[in-house]
């Protein structure tokens, strides 16, 4: 199993929006709403590294108002 952390950028008054649509998405274990250089923190588990690269390249970077992502993988 890999677990990633993707934090994610969104415009502003966006965020309980992509906090809905990203909690839709498979492999989400948590989503929060944070507060500093990034706006949400998502935790990812998946069976692999494309599976994870799938979700945020395809389903999450395309969500309405998302501005960028910066993601981390953890060591396993």
């Amino acid at each position: 199993m890999e677990t990633a952390y993707v934090m994610i950028n969104c415009e502003m008054g966006a965020e309980g929006t992509i906090v809905e649509g990203v909690k839709s998405l498979g492999s989400v274990k948590e989503v929060l709403g944070v507060f500093g250089n990034y706006d949400i923190i998502v935790k990812l588990e998946c069976t692999n590294i494309d599976e994870i690269r799938e979700i945020i390249a395809k389903k999450i970077r395309h969500l309405s108002k998302v501005k960028c992502t910066t993601t981390l993988m953890c060591a396993n």
